[in-house]
């Protein structure tokens, strides 16, 4: 009888173990992979409010293009490229996950969605540069072209991305442009971004290198306002401006060299005296 009850016990411990462990690992998992992108019950941030997906899609359809949507897009699936078309055609990366954790992750989105945690009292995400400034912008501009150092000492935007900007001489053209990336995902959703890059690159570069909430704050602000003054900007060649500076500096170097050695002697120091004997003997 001891035995049983002790076995029962044993059993018992391990389910609860196994169901709430699991929870655990389905909440870190969104925390990590969906958050920065994705709300439940709060609205749009990067990407569609996941609350009572279940609902709109199918486990089979959701697994698929949670582990890999740019993968379920090729196939020709609609429901995946009008979502895709939806969101500005922003790629979702790939998720490292394998089917068992995707279901774990979806029970979590459900036991949200619920209302479990409290999300059908949550009011939407409020405007996140409601109370931005002038002096936000200017501080924004200087981190992202690098003229001041992040505090975290990670690397600027400007080394990898391109704004359309006069006040920015240098691009970065490793990345994607972000002129018009406000207007696209709003800054709820470049907060998102910056404060839990979701990109692979992204996230490696700033892993030991967090951005603080004030230069992700001015950043967004920065970005904004390039957004709304992008109509605004002159796009210049410095390319043909610098082929030009190149080609008068050589020229100039070439006339400098023959104005120095335009002196200089053109024959042997022997030939003048070669000359005389040949004169003489003649």
């Amino acid at each position: 009888m001891k035995y049983n009850l002790k076995r029962n016990l044993l059993l018992i411990i391990a389910l609860f173990a196994f169901m709430f462990g699991n929870a655990d690992e389905s909440q870190e998992l969104f925390t990590q992979l969906c958050a920065p992108c994705h709300s439940i019950g709060k609205g749009k941030l990067l990407g569609p409010d996941l609350k009572n997906i279940s609902e709109k899609r199918s486990q089979e359809w959701l697994i698929a293009f949670i582990q890999s949507s740019q993968s379920l897009i090729k196939s020709g699936d609609v429901d995946a490229i009008a979502t895709f078309e939806e969101y500005n055609k922003l790629v979702m990366p790939d998720q490292p996950l394998d089917s068992r954790q995707v279901k774990a992750m979806l029970k979590y989105i459900d036991k949200m969605s619920s209302g479990a945690a409290g999300t059908d009292n949550q009011e939407p995400v409020a405007d996140y540069l409601a109370n931005a400034t002038k002096e936000h912008v200017s501080a924004g501009l200087l981190l992202f072209s690098g003229e001041k150092r992040l505090a975290k000492g990670g690397v600027s935007c400007i080394s990898c991305h391109y704004v359309k900007d006069d006040r920015i001489f240098s691009n970065g053209t490793f990345a994607k442009e972000l002129t018009e990336t406000y207007g696209m995902i709003g800054g709820n959703g470049v907060s998102a971004i910056l404060e839990n890059p979701p990109f692979p690159t992204m996230s490696t570069t700033y892993y030991n290198h967090p951005l603080s909430q004030e230069e992700i704050f001015a950043l967004t602000a920065y970005l904004k306002s390039v957004n709304d003054n992008s109509i605004n900007q002159q796009t210049v060649d410095f390319g043909f401006i610098l082929t030009l500076i190149g080609v008068i500096l050589f020229i100039l170097i070439l006339a400098t060299m023959a104005a120095l050695f335009a002196k200089r002697k053109i024959k042997s120091v022997n030939f003048e005296i070669q000359s005389r004997q040949s004169t003489i003997t003649n």
